[in-house]
């Protein structure tokens, strides 16, 4: 693919989340490939991160930490969109889907890259009209939660934007029980916190 087709593909995803959805499926990526463009989705993605830091620090000492270490950043990032990718996959067979974990991880691949590309305007915002940052946040917020229903449902052939909200509900509340079994078990000691308490 070449820069004009990426970018066509970019503003149907806008436009036509589904239709973009059902193209990115006809590519039939191999495995091998999809974790290679994760891996360079995340790296993007911690590099933007980087520069965003160095141009406006992170003020919020709870936040500090995760700024200030690229590996915690990686893992937190690539692990955040792994953990997405399985639960969606998960809960959309349960609920009948039939959509491959290959399926689901192009889409949300492709999806990552968009965001990547939502970062670098932002920090074009953050150095000329830093005042409009907030806005264009919530507004790919929206967006992005909007794209994914519709690549939910293209990747689990529902046919029900509906059903595809329910998976993403789902699968967050999937992850938050997951994280807070996780944190639970071995966040008490890390934080100093005793293990008897």
């Amino acid at each position: 693919m070449n820069v004009a087709v990426l970018g066509n593909l970019a503003l149907l995803t806008v436009k036509d989340p589904a239709e973009a959805a059902r193209r990115l499926l006809t590519l039939n990526m191999n495995r091998e490939a999809l974790w290679v463009a994760l891996a360079l989705a995340v790296v993007l993605n911690t590099l933007l991160q980087v520069l965003s830091n160095v141009l406006y620090p992170v003020s919020d000492p709870d936040m500090q930490d995760l700024a200030g270490s690229i590996t915690l950043y990686v893992a937190v990032v690539g692990g955040g969109l792994v953990v997405s990718i399985a639960a969606f996959y998960q809960v959309g067979q349960k609920m009948g889907g039939k959509g491959s974990f290959n399926d689901i991880m192009i889409l949300m691949v492709w999806l990552q890259f968009l965001r990547v590309a939502v970062q670098a305007f932002s920090l074009l915002l953050l150095i000329s009209l830093p005042g409009l940052l907030d806005i264009l946040a919530f507004a790919a917020f929206l967006l992005g939660l909007y794209i994914t229903v519709h690549f939910i449902d293209q990747a689990h052939r529902f046919g029900s934007p509906l059903k595809a909200l329910g998976v993403l509900v789902l699968s967050a509340l999937a992850i938050a029980v997951v994280i807070t079994i996780l944190l639970s078990l071995v966040g008490g000691p890390m934080l100093g916190i005793p293990a008897h308490v």
